[in-house]
């Protein structure tokens, strides 16, 4: 009777998009060159935007260990809510997850953690904002 509404999900990854073409690939690679040198030559406040915009490139190449960089070091230019602080929970849910299949409870803790920094984060960024 439950049969239908309990049945198991399979769940796809939302981070990462479906295979790129090579042409895909190095598009998004010399966008990235492009912004990594545009980054030292534009003001520090006008940096979240680039930053966030390689971390969404680096995400759709799976680059996932690049991406989680890049999205840190723009909330740490500017906190706020958005596109890396969204990002950066899926991230460390997904490496969370991979730990946690690999039975490695010190990964497990080390994304619990940065999960946790993350949520004192959004705490701040409410109260700064009242």
């Amino acid at each position: 009777m439950f049969e239908k509404l309990f049945k198991k999900r399979t769940k796809e990854n939302k981070t990462t998009t479906s295979k790129l073409s090579q042409e895909e690939r190095i598009s998004l690679q010399n966008e990235n060159k492009d912004l990594l040198g545009t980054l030292k030559k534009i003001p520090e406040k006008e940096r979240p935007i680039k930053y966030d915009q390689l971390g969404k490139n680096y995400m759709s190449l799976n680059e996932l260990d690049s991406a989680i960089e890049v999205f840190e070091t723009s909330l740490k230019i500017k906190e706020q809510f958005g596109v890396a602080y969204n990002n950066l929970l899926n991230l460390y849910e997904i490496k969370r997850k991979k730990a946690a299949e690999q039975k490695d409870n010190q990964e497990i803790q080390k994304w619990n953690d940065k999960t946790d920094s993350l949520l004192a984060l959004s705490k701040r960024v409410m109260r700064s904002s009242l």
